[in-house]
């Protein structure tokens, strides 16, 4: 579950796919910045992570003296999982497999929420198919409630 990457996103601007660009350009994968602290910043945009439509109501906000006007948007596990299952690729599922495995998130709830997930995610029949592979894969079932991570506090549905 460990990744060097973050995804950083700057709600209020206009054109969000340029900043997002310059991000990678300047703290991303590969960047001094990079090199000289082991994490970079992968730039993205509001349709970047196709989660439920409620998401943001289950979200952690942290805030800090030490960095005024910074504001960090903590999607709930179950959530942030389901949009690393709509992307699907080889490097999501290590992280799905990862995650299930030390019990993060909650088969159980991503697929709960499947019916809010956006119209552009793939179809419930398909994001099910995917949520019973990684059931099989980590050995767990998708018909009972996995025991969640006990210091991530989990929400209903």
């Amino acid at each position: 579950m460990l990744t060097p990457e973050a995804d950083l996103y700057v709600p209020g601007v206009r054109n969000s796919e340029d900043l997002s660009d310059a991000i990678e350009a300047s703290i991303g994968q590969g960047s001094s910045f990079h090199r000289q602290f082991g994490y970079y910043c992968d730039g993205v945009s509001p349709g970047t992570a196709v989660m439920p439509t409620d998401w943001e109501a289950r979200t952690i906000i942290y805030e800090s003296t030490g960095c005024p006007g910074v504001t960090a948007v903590v999607p709930d596990p179950d959530d942030l999982a389901l949009s690393k299952a709509v992307a699907w690729r080889d490097k999501d599922k290590a992280w799905l497999k990862s995650g299930v495995r030390a019990k993060l998130f909650s088969l159980h709830t991503m697929a709960a929420r499947l019916v809010r997930m956006p119209d552009r995610a793939p179809a419930i029949d398909e994001m099910t198919r995917r949520l019973a592979w990684l059931a099989a894969e980590c050995g767990v079932s998708l018909t009972h409630e996995e025991s969640p991570h006990p210091r991530i506090p989990k929400t209903p549905g």
